[in-house]
């Protein structure tokens, strides 16, 4: 017989530590609970349900490069239809100018 898991919440999901930027430096995803992600920026911090967060996963699967969704249709006569979901051009990202040591 297989043993139930259970999962204990909260549940870290993700700890980013020394970021650059901003006053915070630091970004988590914690869940908290089944239907509910919290994303803490610092000491501040937001609360979303499972369809937002999805909403999260789709777009950084689209930053990252992964391959497109694809929809399936199916007819009441049993045709299948699949087509991919159209998404925006991908811009390239911008490159930051090279540091210069200030002349003295």
């Amino acid at each position: 017989m297989k043993k139930q898991t259970h999962h204990r919440y909260p549940q870290t999901l993700i700890d980013f530590q020394h970021l650059e930027g901003g006053q915070y430096g630091n970004l988590r995803m914690i869940a908290r609970d089944r239907d509910t992600l919290e994303i803490q920026l610092g000491s501040d911090f937001v609360r979303i349900n499972a369809d937002g967060a999805s909403q999260i996963a789709q777009a950084l699967e689209c930053f990252s490069g992964a391959p497109p969704q694809l929809i399936v249709e199916v007819d009441d006569e049993t045709d299948v239809v699949v087509e991919p979901i159209s998404e925006e051009p991908k811009l390239p990202r911008p490159r930051r100018a090279p540091r210069r040591r200030p002349s003295v």
